[in-house]
């Protein structure tokens, strides 16, 4: 049960980033509040499923579209506006703290700061990592279409962008949505396997987190990060003998691979077995040459 558990963990946290990398990683918009969609979305999984009596696959599908709803409302006027870097992480930040504050307050649908207890344990290894392996799937297959390639194109460059024609706007906003969506999924899936949700759930700290995952992994690759989010779940449990001294390990760590491998673990590369070769080769050449 407790293999299984952080499989599940690390499902839910591949899935979360896997819309990340595409907001981040490709778009170029630096998201520090990305817990937000996962707390509209587990939250609305939930009440379509208990109050609504939405099947549980389904409730989930609209746990995601109204994170996707949320994040129109929240993304639109502000990329509209031009509000790109800083300006954007402090909306996304303000959005996080405004969703917590509002699900902390609303009773009873949302039971306030006491949260929701009694879900009913759905999220299986059986159903989760089958929707993880989808997931992946479309979005790897989404980042090699055009769009992914305009999306590369608005974050290197936005005026070259516009220039050949691609509507900058347009092509954030609908980043936004699609890694709301994953986000909204990650956290209904979450929710039903938690059995249990409250506002502190989806703390600020998850968006750290997720970030983490991606600003380590490498921000031009998909497989980077889902490892880095893998390797997120199961250190802390690795190192939990070292109880306090984990959390130094666990920073230095962190200090070393950014000092190290600045672009990240993966850079803009994917993990595949042509990479595999090419880092053996790599190792056999270094041997030979010593």
């Amino acid at each position: 049960m407790y293999i299984m558990s952080l499989v599940i963990f690390a499902c839910v946290n591949i899935i979360a980033v896997s819309g990340l990398v595409l907001l981040t990683g490709y778009t170029g918009i630096f998201s520090i509040g990305h817990a937000g969609f996962l707390a509209v979305g587990g939250y609305a999984a939930v009440i379509f499923f208990k109050h609504l009596g939405v099947p549980f696959l389904l409730a989930i599908v609209c746990g995601g579209l109204c994170a996707v709803l949320v994040s129109v409302i929240i993304g639109y006027p502000a990329l509209r506006n031009k509000m790109a870097g800083d300006a954007f992480a402090i909306v996304m930040l303000g959005f996080v703290a405004v969703i917590r504050i509002s699900i902390s307050n609303i009773y009873p649908v949302f039971q306030g700061a006491h949260g929701i207890s009694e879900i009913p344990r759905l999220s299986t290894v059986w159903v989760v990592v089958p929707i993880t392996v989808l997931m992946v799937f479309l979005m790897r297959n989404f980042l090699k279409s055009q769009y992914g390639k305009n999306c590369v194109a608005v974050q290197q460059q936005e005026l070259a962008a516009e220039m050949v024609g691609v509507n900058v706007v347009k092509t954030k906003l609908v980043s936004l949505m699609i890694s709301a969506f994953y986000g909204g999924i990650s956290g209904g899936l979450f929710s039903f396997f938690a059995t249990y949700i409250a506002p502190t759930t989806f703390a600020e700290a998850k968006s750290d987190d997720l970030l983490a995952s991606v600003v380590l992994g490498g921000m031009g690759s998909l497989s980077g990060p889902m490892l880095a989010a893998v390797v997120l779940v199961v250190l802390p449990e690795v190192l939990r003998f070292l109880q306090l001294w984990r959390l130094v390990f666990y920073g230095a760590a962190f200090v070393l691979i950014m000092q190290f491998k600045p672009e990240g673990l993966m850079g803009y590369q994917e993990i595949s077995w042509k990479w595999f070769v090419g880092l053996f080769k790599r190792k056999g050449g270094a041997k030979t040459n010593g």
